[in-house]
């Protein structure tokens, strides 16, 4: 497997947010966890996981937590 690149990787917020959103942490807490400036690097997926539309929300985390499940597999392992 070649190494990865970390310019492709997703954004650490964002993918704080999405594994937050999947244990269900409140929105709140997750956003007292990341400030101002996390919440700014993460704004798509916050503003998705906001959506009134359930199967909008569901797809935003799906696309987010695949992100963050491809970037662990991409790993390389000492």
């Amino acid at each position: 497997m070649p190494p990865v690149d970390v310019r492709d990787a997703p954004r650490w917020e964002a993918s704080f947010v999405a594994v937050s959103a999947i244990v269900g942490e409140p929105a709140a807490a997750v956003a007292s966890a990341l400030g101002d400036a996390g919440v700014a690097n993460a704004a798509h997926l916050v503003r998705a996981l906001e959506a009134p539309s359930r199967e909008a929300r569901a797809r935003a985390l799906a696309r987010a937590v695949s992100d963050v499940v491809l970037a662990i597999d991409a790993m390389r392992y000492a």
